[in-house]
């Protein structure tokens, strides 16, 4: 019995990621690969489930997003290792940072294989795709995610995401016409990191230049238009294939 529950344990992850629909499919990911997985949508609610749950039953690794509203980064670093000291802490993003306090860091979309290699001690291998080669979606992770769910509940995920970069690009606009350049960058990175999960990779790479902050105040308007016809041409292509 021993064996049995230290086997399960190491089965055990927790997923902390702000982002409904990123939380959801890396939690779908690994569910498929054999992981007993727990979720929580913020470090706070993730260190409020360790203090009301058993020691025997904390999970034995954890996956946090890097870029999360209110503890995140090194400091929900340093709780986690202080509630579970010999636990695998992981971070992840849609763009590689310095991952302070954890022992590894991995690039959303998440791929199962890097995941697992990072846990045997390997490295995850960086994206070297350039912005021209960059398909609108992804065929391999439609696929994927094709296999893992029914087409009614694929295409519920992917008009989320639609609805979801929509309002945000909304959002951007109102943004720019304040010049509020910080609330534009993170509503950016909420729209990379989800569109990433889904394949989206135009609408990701997109996202991603509006989250630079590399640009001058000319240029954000045409760059949210970028966005959201990357959105338009998305829902095209999903139409044909969910229709």
């Amino acid at each position: 019995m021993m064996a049995t529950d230290t086997t399960t344990r190491a089965r055990r992850l927790m997923v902390i990621d702000d982002d409904e629909i990123s939380l959801s499919l890396i939690s779908l990911l690994l569910e498929s690969e054999g992981y007993k997985v727990v979720q929580a949508s913020s470090g706070a609610e993730a260190l409020d489930m360790l203090a009301r749950s058993d020691r025997k039953s904390h999970p034995s690794i954890f996956l946090a997003d890097l870029h999360m509203p209110g503890l995140s980064g090194a400091a929900l670093a340093a709780e986690l290792r202080r509630a579970v000291p010999h636990a695998t802490l992981l971070a992840m993003s849609a763009t590689p940072d310095p991952a302070e306090g954890y022992e590894g860091f991995l690039k959303k979309p998440l791929d199962p294989a890097a995941f697992q290699a990072l846990l045997n001690g390997g490295i995850a291998e960086p994206d070297q795709e350039s912005n021209d080669d960059r398909p609108t979606l992804d065929e391999s992770v439609y696929e994927k995610m094709s296999r893992m769910m029914p087409a009614a509940a694929l295409r519920e995920v992917y008009d989320a995401c639609l609805k979801d970069v929509r309002i945000r690009g909304e959002e951007m606009q109102a943004a720019a016409a304040s010049n509020d350049l910080l609330s534009l960058r993170n509503l950016a990175h909420a729209v990379k990191g989800s569109a990433g999960m889904v394949g989206a990779k135009k609408l990701a790479a997109a996202a991603a230049e509006l989250e630079s902050g590399s640009y001058n105040h000319e240029q954000v308007l045409p760059l949210i238009r970028n966005l959201l016809s990357y959105c338009d041409e998305l829902h095209r292509i999903l139409l044909a294939k969910l229709p």
